[in-house]
């Protein structure tokens, strides 16, 4: 039986959404409190970093874990669980005094947050028409997209507000964590109930679980869509988290213009994840969705790094072209839930973020030996040239992630390509 569109599925997909939002909100906040967290605390840079690190590295490890785990126990159960996971490393990290707590704290937000992402997906899989995923999946990385905007000028408001006590508002957000774990635990379900005479799906193979695991690691759509989706969403952090405004300030651009301008990625990515998964499930078809986007990503950034145009209304749009190609990854989960059997789904869409987040783990610390290549000692900052010899690494994995979407990627017309057996129950 065809899902239908119903407004209590609506209620719990906007839960896990929140949940979405929040998670996304704890990546970043510490940036905003980054110099009184430093004071308080005694650190340097290096202890800093490692401890915000703390968040990243079970969210990495996690991913693929997660999407066995929601697959095989369900998505309500692990939401509550984990949503009051992280909102205990937030309460934690409001009352921490010294690196280590400050480290583990985070490592509990990041184990949380964790369970987000793929838990959203699974739900509008199982409580959505298949014809609207796609479009489910953009609203999500919209929702998270705000994550940033949320964590830096709301946040800094409310610092001004109360005087600068980051420990107060830390403990009234791990609050809204406590209450949404509440409402997840008590309004959230798995799936809609089956109702008689309705359409079962019966799953023709027999294999265990981990045998079925096995094929998924077989599956060469899978793995292909996997590196697309991570390519085309590399440049975002490596402009939006690292070197964009430094960048653009080697560019004769001030640091407040450089900074406002580079917040276009994010509008980019917010409005086209909803936009390209859309457009997608209107014409039933992915491929040309991503072949657009890869293809828009290595034109932006080579137009950005080859022309010399200082131009405001430049970069702008550069930009914001280059968030509209990163949301080519929201499709790319669409995709990838199409061409993998049901009952591993959970699983692809967790290998699928795992990976992607690997890429943003290992790559910027690669482009930054890149950048640092020809540096002289005596230079004070980078020049356009130093940024460049590492930044140039986005066009080749655009271009990589357009050989793919042409050569490798099979349209999948927006229907499962593993069909199932179809039974009414009388």
């Amino acid at each position: 039986m065809v899902k239908k569109f119903s407004y209590y599925g609506l209620l719990i997909w906007a839960l896990a959404s929140l949940f979405f939002l929040y998670e996304f909100f704890l990546q970043v906040f510490l940036s905003t409190i980054s110099n009184q967290l430093m004071q308080e605390l005694q650190l340097d840079a290096l202890h800093y970093s490692i401890m915000n690190a703390g968040y990243f590295l079970p969210y990495s490890f996690m991913q693929i874990p997660v999407g066995i785990l929601v697959d095989r126990f369900g998505a309500r159960r692990l939401l509550t669980i984990a949503i009051t996971v992280a909102a205990t490393g937030v309460f934690w990290f409001s009352r921490v005094h010294s690196f280590d707590y400050g480290f583990i704290s985070r490592f509990f937000m990041g184990f949380g947050a964790s369970f987000a992402y793929v838990s959203l997906l699974v739900l509008a899989i199982n409580w959505f028409p298949k014809r609207h995923f796609g479009l489910m999946v953009g609203i999500a990385n919209f929702l998270g997209a705000t994550g940033p905007f949320l964590a830096g000028g709301p946040l800094s408001l409310l610092l001004n507000l109360f005087n600068n006590n980051w420990r107060l508002i830390l403990t009234s957000i791990s609050a809204l964590g406590f209450l949404l774990a509440i409402c997840v635990g008590l309004f959230v379900r798995n799936s809609p109930e089956r109702k008689k005479g309705e359409i079962i799906h019966l799953d023709p193979y027999k294999e265990k679980f981990f045998s079925r695991t096995k094929l998924l690691f077989r599956n060469r759509q899978a793995w292909t869509i996997v590196f697309f989706s991570a390519l085309v969403y590399l440049s975002l952090p490596l402009l939006g988290a690292y070197w964009g405004t430094g960048y653009l300030q080697a560019r004769g651009l001030s640091r407040n213009l450089a900074a406002t301008l580079s917040s276009f990625l994010w509008i980019g990515f917010a409005i086209g994840s909803p936009l390209m998964g859309k457009i997608s499930d209107q014409i039933r078809r992915r491929k040309p969705i991503l072949i657009f986007c890869a293809l828009m990503g290595l034109v932006a950034t080579l137009s950005m790094l080859s022309l010399s145009v200082n131009s405001i209304l430049f970069f702008t749009c550069c930009f914001f072209l280059i968030g509209l190609a990163s949301s080519g990854c929201s499709v790319a989960f669409a995709s990838i839930s199409e061409h993998v059997q049901q009952n591993v789904q959970a699983t692809a869409m967790g290998l699928n973020n795992s990976v992607t987040v690997f890429f943003v783990a290992i790559f910027p610390p690669i482009v930054g030996f890149l950048i640092e290549i020809g540096v002289k000692n005596s230079e004070p900052i980078y020049s356009v040239e130093n940024y460049e010899n590492g930044l140039i690494i986005m066009p080749i994995f655009y271009a990589v992630g357009l050989a793919l979407s042409l050569f490798s990627i099979k349209e999948s017309f927006c229907r499962s390509q593993h069909e199932v057996v179809k039974v009414r129950i009388d």
